[in-house]
């Protein structure tokens, strides 16, 4: 394992972070969108559902290759951009109103990313 990432190794870790952000994206809309008379039987057969699943596995695909080439206390901190762009997605893909609050809080989770994965290039 390298101390010093690469940029494949950022792109997979960009990747993991959309792929979980689509996922919950995609759960979120076959939840809005299934009929709520038959709930459980139209989630099941809801495309989004299963799309939202597609991306949950290709995901834990990539981040077991992110594993492998970086250390976890670099990985992890930066899969936390999830909490600052789900809701972020959210807002501008199915319409969810975010509150100030919201929004500012998204912005400290993204700088603390931001200064972990800096802490990185200067050792």
């Amino acid at each position: 394992m390298s101390e010093s990432l690469s940029p494949w190794t950022y792109g997979l870790l960009l990747f993991c972070v959309l792929t979980d952000i689509g996922r919950e994206l995609n759960f979120k809309a076959a939840t809005m969108r299934a009929d709520r008379a038959n709930y459980v039987v139209a989630l099941l057969i809801h495309p989004f559902l299963w799309m939202g699943i597609v991306f949950w596995a290709v995901e834990g695909v990539a981040w077991l290759l992110v594993l492998e080439h970086t250390p976890l206390a670099i990985a992890f901190p930066i899969m936390a951009l999830t909490y600052a762009g789900t809701p972020l997605a959210a807002g501008l893909v199915l319409g969810e109103q975010l509150n100030r609050g919201q929004r500012m809080g998204a912005g400290l989770v993204a700088m603390g990313v931001a200064i972990v994965s800096l802490s990185d290039l200067k050792g």
